[in-house]
């Protein structure tokens, strides 16, 4: 070896060390804390657990109503809501969205872009949003899970939305997360499916007396719920979203890299578009012709009237839910024939 060839490992072993650790802490987008492991819900079971609250530290937190002093910093609330985009970059990675902390998501920018050239609802389902949230529960007298704090992540259709009614029933169980009065979630997980992916889903939630309740210091013992999601910056997400491997592109002071990035995405999905645009266009020349050669004839002409795919309706849920709020809220919204319309006047309202 050279006497003249400098080490260049000073500084890499440790960048390197604090990596492996980080990534042995990992759990897909979230950062768990050491001790804490995570809790699934099981297809076909009954699962007993208490949900315990945590130290809200994030100032933008979803749930934050300062008028109702919910979730505000430093006061204790039960869950940590926060949404993901999933099968990102050429890894297929699920990531947090940024909005979940009150940012502009480079993703949701570009589906936002799709449905303005008026792309179809199927073409920009797979870059939608997804909302779930994060618990911190104690299992209940289950053999594989001891009675200490676990971390839950499952997504609102599974569970919350269910919850939700339980209350709304009957507000009295709203005490379930309270250290002292609280209460024992006993819930009952169904399997479903979607094509070949099975997963578990609460059908009936019950609600019994501890059998003890908890004192003060175990909040310190549970992590920071709003410090567990792993966050990637704008730039950041929209280089992994767009498979950029140049840092420059999305570091650039001018916007010129980006652009032509983001162009060259949009180019893979323009030519199905434009044959769509082009037979739309055909169909609809010919239905005018249609029209004017029977335009004496009313009853004809209301037979061959140019669809348009804004019914009267529009303003209407299908399935009696708030059109433009509870968009992507319920488990119908999947399949809605009128999700377009009602997602767009959602983002209109925020």
């Amino acid at each position: 070896m050279s006497k003249n060839r400098k080490s260049n490992f000073k500084g890499k072993i440790t960048n390197n060390v604090r990596k492996q650790k980080e990534n042995a802490s990992s759990y897909g987008y979230l950062q768990l804390p050491k001790g804490i492991n995570i809790f699934k819900e099981e297809p076909n079971s009954r699962m007993r657990f208490d949900i315990i609250p945590y130290v809200v530290s994030n100032n933008t937190h979803p749930d934050r109503d300062e008028q109702l002093q919910i979730a505000m910093p430093g006061e204790l609330w039960y869950k940590r809501p926060f949404k993901i985009h999933r099968n990102i970059g050429g890894s297929n990675d699920s990531v947090v969205c940024l909005q979940s902390i009150g940012k502009k998501c480079p993703i949701c920018e570009y589906r936002a872009k799709l449905l303005r050239d008026g792309a179809e609802k199927e073409e920009t389902d797979t870059l939608k949003n997804s909302l779930r949230n994060l618990y911190i529960v104690i299992p209940i007298g289950h053999k594989e899970y001891d009675e200490k704090p676990h971390v839950w992540d499952i997504s609102q259709y599974l569970f919350q939305n269910l919850l939700n009614e339980e209350i709304e029933e009957d507000e009295q169980y709203e005490v379930f997360p309270d250290l002292e009065e609280g209460l024992t979630l006993k819930v009952r997980f169904e399997e479903k499916s979607i094509g070949k992916n099975k997963f578990a889903n609460a059908n009936k939630i019950s609600f019994e007396d501890r059998s003890e309740a908890y004192d003060e210091s175990i909040i310190e013992e549970v992590p920071d719920l709003d410090k567990m999601l792993k966050i990637l910056s704008y730039a950041e997400l929209e280089k992994k979203f767009l498979e950029i491997d140049d840092e420059d592109i999305v570091e650039d002071a001018t916007p010129r890299k980006r652009k032509k990035a983001i162009e060259a995405k949009e180019e893979e999905e323009e030519a199905p578009k434009r044959r769509r645009k082009v037979a739309k266009e055909k169909e609809e020349e010919e239905e005018e012709e249609i029209l004017d050669d029977n335009v004496d004839d009313e009853r004809t002409a209301e037979k061959v009237t140019r669809p348009n795919r804004k019914s009267e309706s529009k303003n209407k849920c299908p399935y009696g839910y708030k059109y433009g709020e509870d968009t992507d809220e319920k488990e119908e919204c999947e399949t809605c024939d009128v999700w377009v319309d009602c997602d767009e006047e959602k983002e209109n309202n925020e």
